[in-house]
């Protein structure tokens, strides 16, 4: 019975090591790639690291030429592949 209320424990203890470690971990994503937060990312933004698929893809995705990609851009090339690939695209 001790080596099971101490394995539970042990387990318990992982979890929340997780879970904090999890919390701390620098934001990734589109947010986490915004600097200015100006919820726009630039080429040098999107090629900081925190973004690679929107690096490798930037001149696809900047719909209007503007020099910066938005969720929304981001959304509208999404469902263009998708369509174009039979799929419904997403709302």
């Amino acid at each position: 019975m001790n080596a099971l209320k101490s394995l539970s424990m042990l387990a318990a203890i992982a979890l929340i090591a997780v879970a904090s470690s999890a919390s701390a971990a620098p934001h990734r994503g589109f947010n986490g790639a915004d600097a200015n937060k100006d919820r726009a990312l630039s080429k040098a933004e999107a090629c900081a690291g925190k973004t690679p698929t929107i690096c490798k893809r930037f001149e696809r995705m900047d719909l209007n030429k503007d020099g910066v990609v938005t969720r929304a851009e981001i959304k509208a090339f999404r469902n263009a592949k998708r369509v174009a690939r039979g799929m419904p695209a997403k709302p």
